[in-house]
């Protein structure tokens, strides 16, 4: 009796010494991997990431999809393809039966490249009275990929309807786009109909080109980038560290990070042209400390942009998990 009295009283010490206010005990960290993903020179790809596996789990051609639309019974949003240099313009009151051309002038809109659902180029919830003309912006090669008229006809629970045609009433299609619970957006072609993303909780970043906005520029208001985008849809978050090198990174610093959810919150600007040497080079400054959708903190830092060829194209960079308990 007197050891197990002993014991009881051994273990309210412990529970008691534990104040749950206190930062984690750190532990031994993950090995620091060193990983590659390669868009091709073009920049081509758009490439899925998984954090905890360190592995890619999906790769697509850029020009495989040109509108994605938001899932869930109360999804409303499109999306436009920012990684072809999309844009789209607003008609309103237009029969959709109508010939149209492009305004002259005409105010193109694009999305926020951070991913903010309210500031999208189709401004809310699409009026089934917008008859929205669609840039399809570039092709790996820089070419135009011409151009659409859509309209969302239908916005229910479960699918959405829409028409599309060229500019000029030819090739007139009405589709309906089925939503998908694993999905947080369902992605769609004019070439090919429907074709989706990876499953949401299968990917924390995504390597690819995207539209840039620059607010306070007028005259180049949008620009075509190359980086990276995270999975905010699936509580991805980003903080960003200038001061402390990569080595020095533990999991005991953690709640001094404020974590970003802006969908280009590791962007592109890790890396910047030299005009001299016309190549681009890594910031060695910068580190990222990710946090995924199951609360794991990894670290990661770019350190090249080139594969052994020499090609451009290519983020290569440090990862690494940090743990505690």
């Amino acid at each position: 009796m007197r050891i197990h009295r002993l014991y009881f009283l051994l273990l309210i010490l412990i529970i008691h010494s534990c104040d749950q206010g206190e930062i984690a005990i750190e532990v031994e960290p993950g090995e620091i991997l060193i990983d590659q993903v390669d868009l091709n020179s073009d920049y081509r790809y758009q490439i899925y990431y998984n954090l905890s596996s360190s592995s890619i789990t999906s790769t697509n051609i850029k020009t495989n999809w040109d509108l994605a639309f938001e899932n869930g019974e109360d999804g409303f949003h499109v999306l436009l393809n920012s990684s072809t240099f999309s844009q789209i313009a607003i008609i309103s009151n237009l029969s959709f039966e109508s010939t149209v051309s492009v305004p002259n002038p005409v105010t193109w809109r694009w999305d926020s490249p951070s991913g903010n659902l309210d500031s999208t180029a189709i401004l809310g919830y699409p009026h089934h009275f917008n008859v929205y003309i669609l840039d399809r912006g570039i092709d790996e090669n820089g070419m135009s990929r011409g151009y659409k008229k859509f309209m969302i006809d239908t916005i229910t629970n479960t699918y959405y309807k829409i028409r599309y045609a060229n500019l000029d009433n030819t090739e007139t299609n009405y589709i309906q786009v089925d939503k998908q619970s694993h999905f947080s957006f369902t992605q769609f072609s004019f070439d090919n109909n429907i074709i989706n993303q990876p499953k949401k909780e299968d990917w924390d970043l995504l390597f690819t080109q995207y539209t840039h906005l620059f607010l306070d520029n007028i005259t180049t208001p949008s620009y075509l980038v190359t980086g990276v985008l995270i999975n905010s849809f699936n509580n991805i978050s980003v903080a960003v560290d200038s001061v402390n090198i990569f080595e020095n990174i533990n999991y005991s610093m953690i709640n001094d990070y404020t974590f970003l959810t802006n969908m280009n919150a590791i962007g592109y600007n890790w890396k910047e042209y030299n005009f001299t040497s016309q190549l681009y080079e890594i910031n060695p400054n910068i580190t990222y400390i990710i946090k995924d959708s199951e609360d794991r903190y990894f670290k990661l830092q770019f350190i090249d942009f080139y594969n052994s060829n020499g090609a451009k194209g290519a983020p290569k960079f440090y990862l690494q998990e940090l743990k505690g308990i």
